[in-house]
Order: structure tokens, then sequence, then C-alpha cells
């Protein structure tokens, strides 16, 4: 596997991918960087959107919210401060989850608002993804 590497994404809840990759896109703040075997090694922090993951030409797609990603020796290792994979995420789960939150934040109890408010911008993240998945998945199909 002279054309792969090493590519871990962690975040706070754990483990979100690890193996060896063809090639991957990450959002950063100055845009999207495409690293290859063998690609300089770089630290750049990450901005929110998503990571594609090329594995012999199967894409596996990932949506980060901020954190840094490190690549050197052909290996990349990704902190996310917040990373789910597309096959995770539950429209409906996602719904119930901002409900959930909206009406804790709504009971002015300042630590429960602030940890609300966190639970509230990962499920909008994770609903954004969800409709851009679907709206790729009915590109390709047409």
């Amino acid at each position: 596997m002279g054309n792969t590497y090493k590519l871990d994404i962690l975040s706070p809840e754990g483990n979100v991918f690890s193996g060896e990759v063809s090639f991957a896109t990450f959002p950063t703040m100055a845009g999207d960087i495409t690293v290859l075997s063998g690609h300089t090694a770089i630290i750049t922090k990450l901005s929110v959107g998503e990571v594609v993951i090329d594995i012999n030409g199967e894409k596996k797609f990932i949506t980060i919210a901020g954190g840094f990603l490190e690549f050197s020796d052909n290996v990349a290792s990704v902190i996310a401060d917040f990373a789910i994979r597309s096959e995770e995420i539950d429209d409906k789960k996602i719904e119930e989850a901002k409900k959930h939150a909206r009406e804790q934040m709504a009971k002015k109890d300042k630590l429960s608002s602030a940890v609300m408010e966190h639970d509230l911008q990962k499920a909008i993240l994770e609903l954004k993804f969800f409709e851009n998945i679907k709206s790729k998945n009915k590109r390709y199909k047409a």
C-alpha cells in the first residue's frame, strides 16, 4: 500500500475513524486542503466542515467542528472538537435533541443553558450535515 497513509480522527466522544486512506480532504481556516501520501509535514487548524476520505475509490464523510490536523511521516492525526460519521446521523434523533436543548435553555439555569447551548449547536451541525448528505445522494443518483 505505497500510495496510502494512516488517518486517525479523534473527538471528545472517542475514535471516529482509524485506517489506511488513499487521500483525504480537510476543511481548514484557509480553505479545503487535500492530503496525499507523502505530503509534506503540516500542522493546521481545522474549521467547521466535512472531511472527505477516499479509500481505494470509496468515499466516506465525516463532519467536524474545529480542531487540528497534523501530518507527519505518512500519518495524519485529527483532534476535532466535534466529529460524526455520516452513517451515524439520524435526523429524528437530531430534531429531538434540538427540541430538548431549547426546552432546557428556556429554564434560565445558566449552567444548564450553557450545556444545552452546546448540545443545540451540535444538533444543528448534525442536521446540516444530514441535509447535505441527502442532497449529494440525490445528485449522484440523477
